[in-house]
């Protein structure tokens, strides 16, 4: 409010009878609940501001909050000589949230940014390197389904809302990893099945204008990246002649699931919300911002891994990745992807710099971090653009 006035509460924090922070334009609370704040007319105190009298504005401008804190950008990647990136200031994030309650330094529109692929060297296209790639995520796959979690699907991502074709998967993914030589042939036409009825349903709601809300547009891409890791690398010839056939719809779901996430004003709420009411996680500022991270770091690596399985494949089949998604931004601390706690994962960030920079940026790794310190999802990616042999060096170093 400026000076001169006298401040009240805004009108949807008086009538809930709580307390305003009487930010502007609009309070802390309101912001954090995505609903209209409203102040009411002020009277003049028995100062007024004189008009056309100059203020100071505390108001940064979003690039240049976001450029301070993506502290691991390229350029001061190239500059850092120790440890794995100096660390990241929650105090500025904390500012941020103030403002932006789930827009953070991995929210903004440069995180978002997506890149050409890297180039991958001669090294890294070794054939026995890229074999390797597949079991990895199949080694995923099946840890998701025993735990509940992997280094793409977090622990928390599903903990409320647990779509139906995610479901849909799980059960799939556990009939494959079981099957035997006698019960294999139901196990591929359960897989099949399940993998056209969510290519179809995908298009019934785009015909018909069904919006999807960027948790759902996560879990239909999840759930055909895993279809994909397993028929078109299984051999049977029927699944992956099915498969190929989804290639270039997994690409367009994956660029439609960034533009949503791009323009979401709060992930972290899709992540807290559930269509049962002793379900529901509290929505704190603390954990939505959270949940907001996990909700993007989850799109982010997805993208990623889904690309993968794709062009391992394409590379086989034609020699060439052409039409397959880019590189984004994703975080390679060792230890930021499991914390089990809101109040673990920021101070986590306050103490340490989270490695949040671009896959075409992430070989600067094997020169300026210690291996321990770079979690599991980025050394698999570092394998397939610097090859395995290189990483398997540093981590040995």
């Amino acid at each position: 409010m400026p000076p001169g006035f006298e401040s009240k509460a805004c009108g949807a924090c008086a009538i809930a009878k709580r307390r305003c922070e009487k930010q502007t334009p609009h309070c802390r609370r309101c912001r954090t609940r995505g609903i209209e704040c409203a102040y009411p007319l002020t009277k003049p105190g028995p100062f007024s501001l004189i008009e056309g009298e100059s203020t100071f504005s505390v108001e940064q401008d979003d690039s240049t909050s976001t450029s301070m804190l993506l502290a691991n950008s390229p350029e001061l990647g190239r500059e850092i000589d120790a440890g794995l990136l100096p660390g990241l200031d929650l105090s500025q994030v904390n500012s941020i949230v103030g403002a932006h309650p789930a827009t953070s330094w991995f929210t903004s529109s440069e995180a978002w940014k997506v890149d050409p692929s890297p180039e991958v060297t001669g090294d890294a296209l070794c054939l026995m390197d890229i074999k390797c790639h597949i079991p990895t995520i199949h080694r995923w796959l099946k840890q998701w389904i025993a735990k509940g979690s992997n280094p793409f699907i977090h622990a928390r991502l599903y903990q409320t809302r647990f779509p139906q074709c995610i479901q849909d998967a799980y059960m799939a993914l556990s009939c494959y990893f079981a099957k035997t030589d006698l019960n294999e042939l139901m196990v591929f036409r359960i897989i099949e099945d399940r993998a056209r009825r969510l290519v179809e349903d995908g298009l019934t709601s785009s015909s018909l204008g069904t919006p999807l809300d960027t948790h759902e547009h996560l879990a239909r891409v999840q759930a055909l990246s895993m279809y994909q890791a397993v028929c078109l690398y299984d051999g049977d010839i029927r699944l992956r002649h099915v498969s190929e056939g989804y290639i270039p719809v997994l690409n367009s779901w994956i660029r439609e699931m960034v533009d949503n996430a791009s323009q979401a004003p709060c992930l972290g709420r899709m992540i807290a919300s559930s269509p049962y009411e002793h379900t529901a996680i509290g929505e704190s500022c603390e954990n939505l911002l959270w949940y907001s991270w996990i909700l993007a770091e989850s799109i982010r690596r997805t993208s990623m891994l889904a690309a993968s399985i794709q062009s391992i494949y394409l590379i086989h089949r034609d020699g060439t990745t052409s039409g397959c998604y880019g590189s984004m931004m994703f975080t390679t601390r060792q230890g930021t992807w499991d914390v089990d706690t809101a109040y673990s994962w920021q101070k986590m960030c306050s103490e340490v710099n989270v490695g949040f920079m671009q896959l075409t940026e992430a070989p600067i790794l094997l020169t300026k971090a210690a291996p321990d310190d770079v979690d599991e999802f980025a050394k698999t990616l570092l394998s397939i653009i610097c090859g395995a042999r290189t990483v398997n060096r540093w981590i040995n170093r």
